[in-house]
């Protein structure tokens, strides 16, 4: 029977209690249904010679390592985040490619397949998740694993004007082709990367999404990720922790808009705290009625275009508050700190409004 080998950039724990992101939900619910490994990093930088470190806990194991200090910086830190996310979310102006960081994030996916080649057995299923490791199946493919490969990228992929801007997008698009199935999460983009693939090479579809490029024959498709509905559900019932239900009383007439997201400029934080300011501007009857919190965890905070933005989050949101907050009354709440999931599942349940405007 074949097993699933999940490989992400970095694991979520077993005893992780801190916020999770989207794709370490997604992953792990595909692997509580059907069990199997889950291999990345550790999210720690030291000695990348250590053994693996090894957790198994009912049908899920854990396998995670270190990077150094220097691999963090040129595959993490600078391409992966400084040029790579930006690029795929059509923000050409914050790329900042530098040669000396592509060459660390190939020899970090070289790293990877490395780490993960004595764990793979015959029958495995190998899937691998997002644009860290584009060239993650090549480096497999190099030391003669033939298993099948899944890669699933959870961003936007940019139109053929954008991403052909990056230096190496001949060589990314290659390496992509080696895996045997690439998902995405919208028929854009999965469009998106089809039209980047012929305009650098000849492409022969078959059969409608089955296409041979470079003499790789590979399967595009569309996978939406969603929820568990239940398990948030679940999450959001029961009663509210002592602090949360005192302040809900304190409110009961002061309706609340909520919104949490990683602190990005993808996420269309300034614009939003922009538009809240001009609601307040436009229609003074809602002041000392409404609050708006904003819960906005730092991730990436090496990264300067993501200290740029924290900055100015920090700035607008003291302007706003300045200009238009009374006694009693603070019409803006930022917080820049991670929250545990349970807990923002209550707080969902007791705001009357979800806020949430991406921008790319």
């Amino acid at each position: 029977m074949s097993r699933l080998v999940v490989v992400s950039n970095r694991i979520a724990p077993p005893d992780n209690k801190g916020g999770a992101g989207g794709l370490a939900v997604g992953v792990l619910g595909a692997l509580k249904a059907a069990g199997g490994l889950w291999f990345g990093w550790s999210g720690e930088t030291g000695n990348e010679d250590e053994p693996l470190k090894k957790v198994t806990k009912g049908n899920i194991t854990w396998a995670s390592f270190n990077l150094s200090e220097q691999d963090y910086e040129d595959y993490y830190c600078q391409f992966s985040n400084a040029v790579l996310w930006p690029a795929f979310h059509y923000r050409l102006d914050l790329v900042q490619f530098q040669r000396p960081a592509w060459e660390g994030y190939m020899r970090v996916n070289a790293l990877l397949a490395d780490k993960l080649l004595p764990l793979i057995k015959e029958n495995d299923i190998i899937w691998v998740h997002d644009y860290h490791l584009l060239p993650f199946a090549s480096e497999l493919r190099k030391r003669g694993v033939n298993n099948r490969i899944g890669f699933f990228l959870h961003i936007p992929f940019p139109t053929p004007e954008i991403f052909n801007a990056l230096p190496p997008h001949d060589e990314l698009l290659e390496q992509l082709c080696d895996f045997d199935l690439l998902g995405f999460q919208t028929e854009n983009d999965r469009l998106a990367f089809l039209d980047s693939l012929s305009s650098q090479t000849r492409v022969t579809t078959r059969s409608g999404k089955q296409h041979i490029a470079w003499g790789k024959d590979f399967q595009t498709e569309v996978y939406p990720i969603g929820i568990e509905p239940d398990e948030i559900a679940l999450q959001a019932a029961g009663p509210l922790p002592p602090k949360l239900a005192q302040l809900k009383a304190e409110l009961k007439n002061v309706k609340n808009i909520f919104s949490v997201e990683r602190l990005d400029y993808s996420k269309g934080l300034p614009e939003r705290f922009l538009a809240y300011e001009a609601l307040l501007e436009n229609y003074p009857q809602h002041r000392g009625k409404i609050r708006y919190t904003q819960i906005a965890p730092t991730s990436r905070g090496e990264v300067q275009a993501y200290q740029d933005i924290r900055h100015q989050l920090e700035t607008e949101a003291g302007r706003i508050n300045g200009k238009y907050g009374q006694l009693g009354w603070t019409p803006l709440y930022y917080l820049n700190q991670h929250f545990d999931r349970k807990l923002l599942m209550k707080i969902f349940r007791y705001s009357d409004v979800g806020l949430v405007t991406p921008v790319a």
